[in-house]
């Protein structure tokens, strides 16, 4: 019965892995609440666009870091140094929603694409 549900070579594929970053500890003495607390306001008030709320992030992992909450890093390693062309960002936003508009009106069919390309 175990082969034909699975069995141990379903195991062996499913194996848990921790986070590449390791686990860390709740915040169980609201050390750093109010500043988790500003982030999700921020993202409340930028419809979950995080990258208007960097400021917000960047304190929240400090508080997070100082308090030994989470290893020490380089708030560049998070990315929340390298600046932000939001232009840019809009515009490939818009023409992504163009192409999916297009899609649509002109009869989207999975694999068409990639089929005519092979041929």
């Amino acid at each position: 019965m175990s082969s034909a549900m699975g069995g141990a070579s379903a195991n062996q594929q499913n194996k848990v892995r921790p986070p590449d970053k390791g686990s860390f500890p709740l915040d169980h003495f609201n050390d750093c609440k109010t500043l988790m607390q500003n982030y999700l306001a921020c993202m409340k008030e930028h419809q979950n666009s995080h990258a208007l709320c960097r400021e917000q992030t960047t304190a929240y992992l400090q508080c997070r870091m100082q308090k030994g909450l989470m290893a020490e890093e380089k708030i560049s390693n998070f990315g929340l140094d390298t600046p932000i062309d939001f232009e840019a960002s809009k515009k490939a936003q818009e023409e992504y929603i163009n192409r999916q508009y297009k899609k649509r009106e002109d009869g989207f069919v999975a694999g068409l694409t990639r089929a005519q390309h092979r041929t």
